[in-house]
């Protein structure tokens, strides 16, 4: 990996602010020892560069805890997240790194003929399968290549996803409970559409609120198309309107629903490949909860991060991400996905005033098949039928913590997933405006 490496575009990533560059030097000169507290851009990319051992050291059936840190922790877990990870009491189990097979016919069903246009663009790709079977370390479009078998993963639609959200502070009060249901479809699917005649469309979902009691009935839909220049559309739903509006897909910057990210943090990158610049920073092994027993309990001085559960090391691409417009809040983003699965574990995001920590996303998963001997615990609210997830191969988001590091403050969620299959015309009837409106399902 070089240090000097590019954007697609040909523009060096390093920035050039003499003040920062001098810290970046500073800290290459630094002993190999980090500070806790460092949570700058140049930090996280120095912990990328290091090349300390660290998985060959981490044994499965390991509980690590606060006093392995530097021995066997810190060559895993990225720099920008050790100020929350690493705490008294904490404790990690280590698990055998998995194999995790995609689906039987993963591949088998992709129309041909799509590309990469000047932009980095996925062109006239229509799903079914991995976009790009091998990701070559010298192509200059690795770093997108990684990023859209990311968007066209298996598993990442056809599912009924209670899910329970805690907006905590820093002394871990409470701040907002939200209770919300997610169901999501695949429209494209490889060489055909599962409804016929909405070709265009890639995926439909519909989000609705149980709780807290002034959200309670919203309802949110979205169609995302197959055209990656095309926004997607979206419609809001507030009872007390009694009618659905427009909700304005370009705005990708403003924070969710009161929760410590923006729509663009969605799955470590949802915005649009054409509006960054893009470099690729090699393969790291990061440890992630790739393959959890159930949804995390959560620990930490401020309840903020998972606690007592399984983490695997992973083999992941490290790519990174620098927006073009001059008013985006990031300065860059780094997102550590999968090099097997294409899911995301880690994502950081520095603040464009300082290059400091601004918001980071780590991510718990659990593969379809673990449910034949690990069923995960139901929500709250409603009971969903796990066993409907077991054969597909998949894996299944349990669930993430984001954390705004500049508030400071911390959105935590757990998902309660079971997959979901829509016939054609269930499908056409389940997301349309009228239905969304009148509550028929």
């Amino acid at each position: 990996m070089k240090l000097q490496a590019k954007f697609t575009n040909g523009t060096h990533y390093r920035r050039t602010s003499p003040r920062i560059l001098m810290a970046g030097v500073l800290l290459w000169l630094a002993a190999p020892s980090y500070a806790l507290e460092d949570q700058s851009y140049e930090s996280l990319m120095k912990w990328i560069e290091d090349s300390r051992p660290g998985a060959e050291t981490v044994m499965p059936g390991q509980h690590l805890t606060e006093k392995d840190r530097q021995s066997l922790l810190e060559p895993l877990i990225p720099h920008s997240a050790w100020k929350y990870y690493f705490f008294d009491g904490m404790e990690m189990e280590i698990a055998a790194t998995g194999h995790y097979p995609a689906p039987d016919a993963w591949g088998e069903n992709m129309a041909s003929g799509y590309k990469l246009d000047e932009e980095g663009t996925l062109v006239g790709f229509t799903g079914g399968g991995f976009p790009f079977s091998e990701i070559n370390s010298d192509d200059p479009n690795a770093a997108q290549k990684v990023l859209w078998n990311m968007l066209w993963r298996p598993g990442s639609n056809d599912y009924n996803m209670p899910m329970v959200t805690w907006l905590r502070s820093e002394d871990g009060s409470l701040d907002r409970e939200m209770e919300y249901t997610s169901v999501n479809t695949t429209y494209a699917r490889g060489d055909k559409s599962l409804v016929p005649g909405y070709e265009e469309v890639k995926s439909k979902k519909i989000m609705e609120f149980r709780s807290p009691r002034d959200m309670a009935g919203a309802k949110n839909m979205t169609i995302e198309y197959v055209d990656h220049y095309k926004e997607d559309s979206g419609w809001l739903y507030m009872p007390a309107q009694r009618k659905p509006r427009r909700t304005l897909a370009s705005e990708r910057t403003g924070e969710m629903m009161g929760m410590d990210m923006i729509r663009e943090d969605l799955n470590g990158f949802g915005g649009k490949v054409y509006e960054n610049n893009w470099a690729y920073l090699g393969k790291r092994k990061v440890l992630a909860t790739v393959n959890v027993s159930d949804n995390p309990e959560i620990g930490g001085p401020s309840l903020w991060v998972p606690h007592k559960t399984r983490w695997e090391v992973r083999d992941t691409h490290v790519i990174l991400i620098e927006p073009k417009a001059k008013d985006h809040p990031y300065s860059h983003r780094i997102v550590f996905i999968d090099a097997e699965t294409y899911w995301t574990h880690w994502m950081f995001a520095f603040d464009k005033e300082d290059d400091q920590l601004l918001r980071m996303a780590q991510h718990f998963l659990k593969y379809s098949e673990s449910y034949a001997t690990e069923p995960a615990t139901q929500s709250s609210y409603v009971k969903q039928d796990f066993s409907k997830n077991i054969g597909h191969k998949v894996f299944m988001h349990l669930g993430e913590t984001d954390i705004n590091a500049k508030k400071p403050h911390a959105t935590i969620t757990h998902c309660h997933v079971a997959k979901r299959d829509f016939t054609p015309a269930r499908a056409k009837q389940f997301y349309s405006l009228r239905n969304m409106i009148s509550g028929r399902r």
